[in-house]
C-alpha cells in the first residue's frame, strides 16, 4: 500500500471529524471577531489582560530575527502538537484548536482597533499565508485526536456494557465470552492506531514547514496585502473555497455521525445506556472547561 493511499484512507475514515473541526474553527474565529468588536469599545478592549499579553508577545517577537522567530515558532507550535497527542483522551487537540481560533479573532480585533479595517483584512490574509500549513496541520491533529478520544471513551463504555451483562458485577476478570466479544474490535483498533500515527505525523510536518514561512514569507507577502486591498480579498476567497471544498466532501459522513450522536442523546434522556454517551459526556466536560478558560481570559 502506497503512502498516498494510506493517507487518503486515514482522511476518509476521519472525514466527519475533519469536517467538524474546520466548521468549528472558522465559526469560532468569526464569532470571536464579532464579539470582540461589538462587546468592547477600543479602550475597554485594550485594557483586557489577554490583549495586553498579546501586545507583549508582539513586542517580543518583533525583536527577533528570522531564524530566531523560526525557532520560536517550532518550539511553541510543535510543543502544542505533542501535548495534543499525549493528552488525546482529554480532547486537548480539539479544545486547543478552539482557543487558537478564538485568539485569532482577538488578534484581528486588535489590528482593527489599532490600524483600521483595511489593515485587519490584510492581516487576516497574512495569517493564512503560513496558516494554510500551520492551521491545517493543527486541524488535522485536532481531527484525529478527536476521533481517537471519542473511540477511547466509547470503547471504555462498551467494556462496561460487555462486562455488566446479565446483572453481573463489573470486574477486570473477563470471561471467555467477554474476551471474544472484545477481540472482535481489535482490527478496528489497529486501523485507528495506524490512522492516528499517519495523520498526526502529517499534521506535525505541516506545522514544522509553516514556521519558516511565518518567519520569512508571511511578513513580505503581508506588505503586498497592505498595499493593495484587492489582494487579500482574492487570497481569502481562495482559502475559503479550499476549506469549504474539504468540508463539502465530509458532509455525508458528518450527517451519519451527527445522527448517531443524536440517537445516543435521545437514549440517554430515555434512560437507556449507549457506550458513546461516555464519549459525549467527557467531551462536554473538557469543552466547557475550555469555554470557561476563554471567558475568564478575556476579563
Amino acid at each position: 500500500m502506497s503512502l498516498g493511499t494510506t493517507i487518503f484512507g486515514a482522511f476518509r475514515r476521519s472525514s466527519s471529524a475533519v469536517g467538524v473541526v474546520i466548521a468549528v474553527a472558522f465559526t469560532t474565529m468569526l464569532l470571536s471577531t464579532a464579539y470582540n468588536l461589538l462587546a468592547f469599545n477600543p479602550d475597554e478592549f485594550a485594557n483586557r489582560p489577554d490583549v495586553q499579553e498579546y501586545e507583549n508577545l508582539l513586542e517580543n517577537v518583533s525583536t527577533m530575527d528570522g531564524w530566531e522567530r523560526t525557532q520560536y515558532y517550532w518550539a511553541n507550535n510543535l510543543k502544542v502538537a505533542w501535548i495534543s497527542g499525549l493528552a488525546t483522551p482529554s480532547y486537548f487537540g480539539f479544545n486547543s484548536m478552539v482557543a487558537t481560533n478564538y485568539s485569532i479573532g482577538t488578534a484581528l480585533t486588535y489590528v482593527h482597533h489599532t490600524w483600521g479595517p483595511e489593515a485587519a483584512l490584510a492581516f487576516s490574509a497574512q495569517i493564512f499565508v503560513h496558516g494554510i500549513l500551520e492551521l491545517t496541520g493543527f486541524y488535522i491533529i485536532a481531527a484525529i485526536t478527536l476521533r481517537a478520544a471519542w473511540n477511547i471513551w466509547k470503547g471504555l463504555g462498551r467494556l462496561v456494557e460487555i462486562t455488566g451483562k446479565g446483572g453481573k458485577r463489573w470486574s477486570w476478570m473477563l470471561t471467555k465470552r467477554e474476551k471474544r466479544e472484545i477481540a472482535k474490535h481489535l482490527p478496528a483498533i489497529k486501523i485507528l492506531v495506524r490512522d492516528f500515527v499517519v495523520l498526526f505525523a502529517l499534521g506535525a510536518f505541516f506545522i514544522f514547514l509553516a514556521a519558516p514561512v511565518e518567519a520569512y514569507v508571511s511578513p513580505e507577502v503581508g506588505w503586498v496585502f497592505f498595499s493593495d486591498p484587492l489582494m487579500p480579498i482574492i487570497f481569502l476567497t481562495s482559502v475559503g473555497i479550499f476549506y469549504a471544498s474539504i468540508v463539502g466532501r465530509t458532509l455525508s459522513s458528518l450527517r451519519r455521525d451527527v445522527n448517531s450522536v443524536w440517537r445516543d442523546v435521545r437514549c440517554m434522556f430515555e434512560g437507556r445506556w449507549r457506550p458513546a454517551q461516555l464519549s459525549l459526556f467527557v467531551f462536554m466536560i473538557f469543552f466547557f472547561m475550555t469555554l470557561i478558560r476563554i471567558i475568564l481570559g478575556g476579563i
